[in-house]
C-alpha cells in the first residue's frame, strides 16, 4: 500500500485483532451484561455495585477517594452518585467549608449491597467455572499490570 492511499482493510483488521483497548471494551461489555443479568435481582448494575462496595469499605468515603479507588473521572462518578442518591442507596452529607460532605450508604444501600453480594458471587462463580483453573487469577494479574503500564 502506498503511503497516500490511507489505511486499508488489512490494517484495520490487524488493529481490531491486536488493540488492547478495543478488545478490552468488547470483553467489558459482555462481562458487564453477564453480571448485570445476575445483579438485576438486587436492583443495581455491575457499574453501580463497585461504587456502593467502595463506599462501604473506605474509612471516609469522599468524592476524591472514590474517584481514585475506582479510577473514575469526576463527571462519571458524579453522575453515578446522583443516580444512587436518587435511588435512596446513599446519602451525601453537607460540605463543611472546603471539605466535601461525607458519602455514606443508607440502610437501603446496605441491604442492597448485601443482596447484591450474593448475586455477584453467583455471577462470578459462573464465569470462573467456565474458565481453566488459573484463568481468573492470571487475568486479574494481567489487568493490574496493564493498568500500571497505562498510568505511566
Amino acid at each position: 500500500m502506498k503511503k497516500d492511499e490511507g489505511v486499508g482493510p488489512e490494517e484495520c483488521r490487524a488493529m481490531a485483532h491486536l488493540c488492547l483497548s478495543m478488545n478490552l471494551r468488547k470483553t467489558e461489555r459482555l462481562v458487564t451484561r453477564h453480571y448485570d443479568s445476575y445483579l438485576a435481582g438486587a436492583g443495581v448494575t455491575a457499574v453501580q455495585l463497585p461504587i456502593l462496595a467502595s463506599i462501604a469499605t473506605l474509612d471516609e468515603p469522599t468524592f476524591r477517594s472514590l474517584s481514585e479507588e475506582l479510577e473514575l473521572d469526576r463527571t462519571t462518578l458524579s453522575r453515578n452518585l446522583a443516580l444512587l442518591s436518587r435511588s435512596g442507596l446513599l446519602s451525601v452529607g453537607p460540605s463543611s467549608g472546603p471539605k466535601p460532605g461525607k458519602i455514606s450508604l443508607t440502610a437501603k444501600g446496605r441491604r442492597t449491597v448485601q443482596r447484591a453480594h450474593r448475586l455477584w458471587l453467583e455471577a462470578h462463580r459462573a464465569l470462573e467455572g467456565a474458565l481453566p483453573n488459573t484463568a481468573v487469577s492470571d487475568g486479574l494479574r494481567f489487568l493490574r499490570r496493564l493498568r500500571t503500564a497505562a498510568k505511566r
